[in-house]
């Protein structure tokens, strides 16, 4: 018999995948269209194509399934770039942030980095006179749904989101009022909760979350919201497998005092 920590129940299959985040961004977005016009999601149409059309490429080539991570990845940074933003540029970042962020490394579920972060870290450094460090400002409660559906879905681990919002608190409490932007939120459920990019283990979670709000609060000290955030969540990626890591030679360590 399968042991009882090991059953977990079925989900529905409206839950799986990409569905529940791309359907946690449908707010935000036509709240950004309402507020500044359609053409603000131009650069959701350009890096939807290009993110797509290297998907289908992967695809072909590898013989392997076709997912939605494209659409998402279009969407969160069409919320995080200016609708200014040169089309030229954003399609380098598009391509660096869906090839080198995931698709080199195998395809989806097998990346380091959610290829949003991938694709905007590399605007900010590429082209800093540009404004795409600008921090967006969109209503908290645009992010509600996604919240829901992140956590219900199980793709958002709320020892994560909480690990996250102390770590902030504890170092970025001189502009603890980010945490009611609905950027804050944006960026810690969606590119901090990956649950590809992030610690798997329940302690690694909470750890990679305190990881991910200290270093935005110190970050915070010498640069914008957005970049300060983004980054944070880069460096977060980037340390998470050493995070589980750390946790499962304690775990040893513990079961082999314990047992002889």
């Amino acid at each position: 018999m399968m042991p009882a920590l090991l059953i977990r129940p079925a989900m529905h299959p409206l839950l799986r995948g990409q569905l529940p985040a791309l359907a946690g961004l449908v707010l935000p977005l036509a709240w950004l269209a309402t507020q500044k016009g359609p053409a603000a999601l131009g650069p959701l149409a350009l890096v939807a194509a290009i993110a797509l059309v290297f998907q289908f490429l992967f695809a072909r080539i590898r013989g392997q399934g076709f997912g939605l991570e494209g659409l998402a990845m279009a969407a969160l940074v069409a919320l995080l770039v200016p609708e200014t933003a040169p089309a030229w540029q954003l399609g380098l970042g598009a391509t660096f942030g869906i090839v080198i962020g995931l698709l080199i490394f195998g395809g989806p579920g097998r990346n380091i980095v959610h290829p949003a972060v991938a694709a905007l870290t590399f605007l900010m450094f590429s082209f800093a006179g540009e404004s795409y460090r600008t921090t967006p400002d969109f209503p908290l409660w645009t992010l509600a749904p996604a919240l829901v559906l992140l956590l219900v879905s199980g793709q958002a681990n709320w020892r994560l989101l909480a690990g996250g919002m102390l770590g902030f608190l504890a170092l970025g409490w001189t502009q603890a009022d980010l945490t009611g932007n609905g950027l804050f939120w944006l960026v810690l459920l969606y590119f901090v909760a990956d649950p590809v990019a992030s610690a798997a283990t329940n302690w690694g979670r909470v750890l990679s979350g305190l990881l991910w709000g200290g270093l935005a609060g110190l970050f915070l000290q010498a640069g914008t919201p957005l970049s300060a955030l983004v980054f944070a969540a880069l460096m977060n990626a980037i340390f998470a497998p050493l995070l589980d890591q750390i946790v499962i030679a304690i775990n040893v360590a513990r079961r082999r005092r314990r047992h002889g």
